[in-house]
């Protein structure tokens, strides 16, 4: 694998139709601009570390959110695939750890992850409670908007870091 692709990333309206809208709309907002900032990236340079010996790294972080994304799949029922754990399947080690030679791994991986976060919720009601849990979807929604984010914020600096390039 050489460089990561550059997703286009649609601006979220001013002026949602509906909350559910608004919701996804900015929660995929934030899922692009995580993979806009890994795009143009080699397998190595998405791999370096922020300030050693901080293991954070961009895609570090796009494993982490694959995981993550795991508060929306509760809602399927199926058990999580886990390959993010450290490239193990149903192991928690971490990801954290990172392997440049499983980078289209990882990417495939994380757009798996999200296909299914927005499968396991279509169609349920934001008042809807996670299972097994005392959180509703929409919590689940606005934390996840939160976490993208917070996370965001790493991935420009990291991204700084590597190239040079800022912004959104």
């Amino acid at each position: 694998m050489s460089a990561w692709g550059v997703p286009e990333r649609r601006e979220p309206p001013n002026d949602p139709v509906d909350e559910r809208t608004a919701l996804d709309d900015r929660l995929d907002f934030q899922r692009t601009t995580l993979l806009m900032k890994c795009g143009g990236l080699t397998p190595e340079q998405l791999a370096l570390q922020s300030v050693p010996p901080s293991p954070l790294s961009l895609l570090g972080l796009v494993r982490h959110l694959s995981a993550v994304e795991a508060w929306f799949h509760a809602y399927d029922g199926q058990p999580d695939h886990l390959f993010f754990w450290d490239y193990v399947p149903d192991s928690t080690g971490g990801s954290e750890v990172v392997d440049v030679a499983r980078a289209a791994d990882d990417l495939a991986s994380y757009q798996a992850s999200v296909a299914r976060s927005r499968a396991a919720v279509a169609g349920r009601s934001l008042d809807e409670a996670s299972p097994g849990e005392d959180y509703t979807l929409r919590w689940i929604y606005l934390h996840m908007i939160e976490e993208y984010a917070r996370h965001n914020g790493h991935a420009d600096f990291l991204r700084e870091r590597i190239d040079g390039a800022t912004g959104e």
